[in-house]
């Protein structure tokens, strides 16, 4: 149909279908502004010549008919007027019907995990781009090599799934225009590229992938929210990231996507010091995955992942190690190997308070060869942490302090807020047993004010940061009523307090200290 009649024909449609603020958020789905395209001030039908002109110029006219279509409120009518005649059919380029289409278990299990079969695929992947063959190249990546689920989790090879996509993109990006099924396997390329780039530590770079403009339908907007609460959390910005992932969870249509949002707030409730509101949003978020059709009689491995962690910062190792021996024949059963050093992370931790030293050693030496060769920053940080804390333990004072500067500094430089608190606090910890309460008590600030930022909210690490900087402050004997006495009396209030309220079983111990240090004043 030449411009101008088609410009009139859908005009005049559109007058009859809807409100400018509807379209409004038909045009949100395409990654088109309307009001920038045809500005508020302007007569009614003015904006709208101007955005047909515009969907027109820009080949966007068929994706904006199937926006309507798909619209809610307007699909109907749409349908009666006459705009599925604008959508041509599908040719070899069906629109899949579930995003983000990650295999189930079953069929990721039965994915190659030897080297020779999975180098045999990739010459089959090479071939088909050679071949100028997208599609195929798509299916091989997405089918046989099981995308994220099984080249980042399972087998590691996070940076080779990375060159495999943006080798993709130049051939799917101009397919994807005007296209929804295109549109959709480049936007799964998108989101496996932001879940690498979380994986490995950066942080910016997966920030800056989410906000692409995405070839995305409204109902994929929360898993980007999603996504955007996990990249804020490992930078230390627990309330963006909670408003980002309850916005996800209250808007997302699909309940699998409900409950990984629900399991994130669980994540970020830790972190901000309310197990209790954990538990809610680990049993909300087992709820929604049994609604969703999933057998959830065990706990799912994520969500006991959590249970784990919940159980450490309530000192309870008992309860940790029961979840965590489970999680770690789980992994090992599903060969998620990601799964598998985040369990020996924590599992270190637990083995470490009950004194098996060796045992917390060879765990973490297995987190540690997982994120070596897969670039998972966070398992290699925490690692990290926990092997310092196991040579403080063991007083080898030089070893914990190359761990510590190892790991301190890779949090630093990938700005994994949270870890670089627990760092501070740790080499403030190391600094005192050697007898240096100056670099303890600048360790101790530090964390402290990064742990007070506006946008933190993590209360353990502001917590921690009061105690050290307290007994710091109370190592060289100060006077009674002196500044430094009653700045540590102050810090081991407000720690007090901020224990209380995160139900910390060693509140007791910090209440003791205070009456003993007023008693004596």
């Amino acid at each position: 149909m030449p411009l101008e009649p088609l410009i009139a024909w859908l005009g005049e449609h559109l007058f009859h279908l809807g409100t400018p603020a509807q379209l409004g958020i038909v045009c949100s789905g395409l990654a088109l502004e309307l009001w920038r395209t045809a500005p508020a001030q302007l007569a009614p039908e003015d904006r709208l010549e101007l955005l047909l002109e515009h969907l027109v110029a820009s080949k966007q006219v068929v994706a904006f008919a199937r926006g309507l279509l798909r619209d809610e409120t307007l699909g109907a009518e749409a349908t009666r007027l006459g705009f599925a005649e604008l959508v041509p059919a599908e040719q070899g380029s069906p629109e899949p019907q579930q995003f983000p289409s990650e295999l189930p278990t079953e069929a990721l299990l039965q994915l190659p995990i030897e080297e020779p079969a999975v180098q045999a695929l990739l010459d089959v992947f090479d071939q088909h781009l050679a071949e100028a063959e997208p599609l195929a190249a798509y299916g091989v990546l997405a089918g046989q090599l099981g995308g994220f689920a099984h080249l980042g989790c399972r087998l590691g090879r996070s940076r080779l799934l990375l060159e495999l996509i943006r080798r993709l993109y130049p051939l799917v990006a101009p397919l994807s225009v005007g296209d929804a099924g295109w549109q959709l396997r480049y936007a799964q390329l998108l989101w496996w590229e932001t879940e690498v780039l979380r994986m490995t530590g950066q942080l910016d770079a997966a920030l800056v992938t989410t906000e692409r403009q995405w070839p995305l339908h409204p109902e994929m907007l929360p898993g980007l929210w999603l996504r955007q609460a996990q990249i804020h959390r490992l930078a230390g910005r627990l309330k963006l990231a909670s408003s980002l992932a309850a916005k996800a969870q209250a808007l997302s249509p699909d309940l699998q996507q409900q409950a990984a949002a629900a399991a994130e707030q669980a994540s970020l409730a830790l972190l901000s010091g309310d197990a209790s509101l954990c538990l809610l949003h680990l049993w909300l978020s087992r709820s929604l995955l049994r609604q969703a059709g999933h057998d959830v009689r065990e706990w799912p491995l994520r969500l006991a992942l959590l249970l784990a962690q919940r159980a450490l910062r309530m000192q309870d190792v008992t309860e940790a190690r029961k979840w965590l021996t489970s999680c770690e024949a789980r992994a090992d059963e599903s060969h998620d190997t990601l799964a598998a050093a985040e369990t020996a992370v924590l599992l270190a931790d637990a083995l470490r308070r009950d004194g098996e030293h060796e045992a917390a050693a060879q765990a973490i030496a297995k987190a540690m060869h997982f994120a070596s060769h897969s670039g998972a920053a966070e398992v290699l940080v925490a690692a990290g942490r926990e092997q310092a804390r196991l040579q403080m333990d063991l007083t080898r004072y030089e070893a914990a302090a190359a761990a510590l500067g190892t790991a301190l500094a890779l949090a630093e430089e990938l700005s994994l807020a949270c870890y670089r608190i627990d760092l501070l606090n740790l080499r403030g910890q190391l600094h005192l047993r050697r007898s240096n309460p100056a670099a303890a008590e600048r360790d101790a600030r530090d964390a402290l004010a990064h742990a007070m930022a506006r946008e933190c909210g993590y209360q353990w690490g502001e917590a921690d940061s009061l105690h050290l900087l307290a007994v710091t402050l109370l190592s060289n004997r100060p006077r009674v009523q002196s500044l430094r006495h009653s700045e540590a009396i102050t810090h081991l209030s407000d720690e007090l307090e901020l224990r209380d309220r995160m139900q910390d079983p060693t509140a007791p111990e910090v209440r003791w200290l205070i009456r003993r240090l007023r008693t004596v004043a």
